[in-house]
């Protein structure tokens, strides 16, 4: 009987696990598209890589949709990291 109870709940962690990956997966593609979507502020792609500040210190604020869609990211990414956190913890305690 006792094993019985120990398989289940394996079972039942097994699909919660799969739940929280489906998650991230979605999560992490919304945030490929939204990073698609968004407005490139920078001169050239490889600005990010050389460490191009050619706008560090300028006064510009984000207006509209370029604001909405880095709440958007900011959000989706604090998500992905809570979900990731969260199959961690249940892949270590639980599975074990």
């Amino acid at each position: 009987m006792n094993l019985l109870a120990s398989a289940s709940q394996k079972e039942m962690s097994n699909q919660i696990i799969l739940v929280f990956e489906v998650i991230a997966l979605i999560v992490s593609l919304l945030m490929i598209v939204v990073g698609l979507i968004q407005n490139k502020s920078s001169q050239t792609g490889l600005s990010a890589l050389n460490g191009g500040n050619d706008e560090l210190f300028s006064n510009s604020k984000e207006r509209g949709t370029d604001k909405t869609m880095s709440i958007w990211m900011f959000s989706l990414g604090i998500i992905l990291f809570v979900v990731t956190i969260v199959i961690g913890i249940i892949t270590n305690t639980i599975l074990k």
